[in-house]
């Protein structure tokens, strides 16, 4: 990748016409930062949630990947109203730092306590994280609808860097202050972040309001019935089959937070800033993988994320509590981790949008989000069982999850290894199957 071309994408992005995709990145780095886990966990262990409770949190969001499998027939059933559809999810989840900030507020006056207050946490976190994966699918589809191909190409994976750069403009600073501001403000400390997020979340709703009509978007009767599974494409087929190991190996790993303020006895703040850390490291990222998706292979970057992943995972196998490089180790697990997941979560959208053309790919998105959130449930349901019971040994139960997720991502990237030589994806920008060829036709008939 040479700089020119990198720099004339960005200068394209920044043209006028796509000021509300400027505007949805800016709202949903914010909501996703200051409302997600790198505060969610921390405030959670602050509250007295036991660690292996603090895992499970991450456990409940995943069946919004699942709930996806409902969109085709809620799409049918409201005429194709995607956008309606998507807006109404979007005005429930988005504002949730606002629900956070005011559970923080009842929490810290002793009007919620014990199992309750965790209860309640666990049902907020669910509930909007399940809306938000909806909607944010959704806009996949919207974006697709609306947007030329090699369009959206250029606005996706830049949407994604200036969300994760927003984000870590905020969550740095953050971190850096959370540590005093909880010694003199107590739990309410962490009202600030959700308060600023919650705002945000109500200026996305908005500027959805206001983005391009995607038009009807119905998907075809072909692509749900039963037999598609049996028809489809062999690469589609070892795309969901490499994905789903690769989550496997994701929901194996445990969070990072509770590992460094439970087991290495690192604070909240560090925590926090190794969070920035590795969202600053996903704007190079995705900044990279975006321009390498606009002219080379997804299927080759997919794989790459693999092999990626797997050396972060072992980092943390390094780091021994109370030894000086275990701080280290963990950031350097973070920036690697960052650099996986960004790449591999824009190879895999566009590798799905490349096999699957037209509508029919809302039902396929849904398929893959399933397949994958599935596999990631298992994992981080053993993974909390067995920090559950590893909990006393400390160290010893989170470097063997560390380990397996890491095992699991090498397998992933042996499993991605495609059987020919991958060929440049100039044909990507057509329907690889006879089936898909008339979902695509289908598809245009469908998207007005």
């Amino acid at each position: 990748m040479t700089v020119r071309p990198a720099v004339d994408d960005w200068r394209r992005f920044g043209d006028g016409r796509f000021r509300a995709f400027h505007y949805l990145a800016l709202c949903q780095g914010v909501v996703s930062v200051l409302a997600g886990f790198d505060v969610v966990i921390p405030f959670a262990l602050a509250i007295g949630v036991p660690p292996f409770l603090a895992v499970l949190l991450g456990v409940v969001p995943l069946a919004g990947g699942m709930a996806q499998l409902a969109m085709p027939r809620l799409l049918d059933r409201t005429d194709g109203n995607l956008r309606g559809v998507t807006i109404l999810i979007a005005a429930l989840s988005e504002p949730r730092g606002l629900y956070l900030a005011l559970l923080v507020a009842l929490v810290a006056s002793g009007a919620l306590v014990g199992p309750l207050a965790f209860f309640v946490l666990a049902a907020l976190v669910a509930v909007t994280s399940v809306l938000s994966s909806v909607a944010a699918s959704n806009l996949l589809s919207w974006y697709s609808a609306i947007l030329p191909e090699q369009e959206r190409r250029l606005v996706v994976p830049r949407m994604m860097a200036v969300s994760l750069a927003i984000g870590a403009l905020l969550l740095l600073p953050m971190a850096f202050a959370l540590d005093g501001l909880a010694q003199r403000f107590g739990l309410m400390a962490y009202a600030l972040p959700f308060l600023v997020s919650g705002v945000l979340g109500l200026a996305e709703v908005f500027v959805l309001y206001r983005l391009r009509h995607p038009g009807r978007v119905v998907v075809p009767p072909a692509a749900l019935g039963k037999d598609t599974e049996s028809n489809e494409a062999p690469d589609f087929r070892r795309f969901l089959h490499v994905s789903s190991i690769n989550a496997l190996g994701m929901g194996f790993a445990p969070s990072m937070s509770v590992f460094m303020i439970s087991v290495l006895g690192l604070s909240a703040g560090f925590s926090m800033t190794v969070g920035a850390i590795g969202t600053l490291t996903m704007v190079t990222a995705a900044a990279v993988a975006g321009s390498r998706l606009a002219r080379g292979s997804s299927e080759r970057l997919l794989r790459h994320s693999f092999g990626i992943r797997a050396v972060a995972m072992f980092l943390p196998l390094l780091a021994w509590p109370g030894t000086v490089t275990a701080p280290f180790l963990m950031i350097g697990t973070a920036m690697l981790g960052a650099i996986g997941f960004t790449s591999g979560q824009l190879a895999a959208n566009e590798r799905l949008f490349r096999l699957i053309r037209g509508p029919a790919v809302v039902r396929q998105h849904a398929r893959y989000l399933a397949r994958t959130s599935g596999a990631m449930t298992a994992g981080q349901i053993v993974g909390a069982g067995v920090v559950a019971v590893g909990m006393p040994i400390g160290y010893p139960a989170f470097a063997f999850l560390y380990g397996i997720s890491s095992v699991v991502r090498v397998i992933a990237w042996r499993a991605a290894a495609a059987p020919r030589a991958i060929a440049v994806e100039a044909s990507a920008l057509q329907p690889t199957t006879l089936e898909n060829q008339k979902t695509a036709e289908a598809g245009a008939s469908a998207v007005v």
